[in-house]
């Protein structure tokens, strides 16, 4: 009777020895996709960075050219005390980078002033300048968001004097 079962035995180990291999090739399989969905992953967030970064180009152009005709329109308002008023328009548009009633003109020069900026003064909030404000506000202890709101202009434009 032992005889009869060594058969089934060894059928049994030869079996469940292919079993193992193939599982194993089934988790390489696996592995090696999780790997190149996680480099496509990567790959379209980087493309979500860079369209992000041409939407805000593309509004602070449209703002550029709204605050030059704002500019146009009534002068530089600012007073003795410096107080610009904060656009309510950006305030509800996260997107936004400039937060604060300014021409980016003025941005670009006073950044440049700062030592921060090397581009030049086109009135174009692009990727530079973006970087420009992100360097002013990690040398000034702001909070390097790349946004320029109230404390990062109260800041930056004491380069202008």
């Amino acid at each position: 009777m032992f005889i009869r079962l060594i058969p089934i035995f060894i059928l049994a180990v030869v079996l469940s020895g292919c079993a193992t291999t193939q599982t194993k090739t089934q988790n390489e399989q696996i592995e090696s996709r999780v790997t190149e969905l996680e480099k496509n992953l990567q790959a379209k967030d980087a493309e979500i960075v860079d369209l992000q970064y041409q939407v805000k180009d593309l509004s602070s152009k449209i703002d550029a050219s709204k605050s030059t005709d704002v500019d146009q329109a009534a002068p530089d308002s600012q007073g003795a005390a410096g107080n610009d008023a904060v656009k309510s328009t950006d305030i509800s548009d996260n997107t936004q980078i400039i937060r604060v009633k300014v021409s980016p003109e003025k941005i670009q020069r006073a950044l440049k002033s700062a030592g921060v900026y090397t581009g030049q003064v086109d009135g174009r909030i692009g990727a530079g300048t973006k970087e420009a404000i992100i360097e002013f506000q990690k040398s000034h202890g702001l909070k390097a968001d790349g946004v320029l709101g109230r404390r990062t202009w109260d800041a930056l434009k004491t380069y202008l004097k």
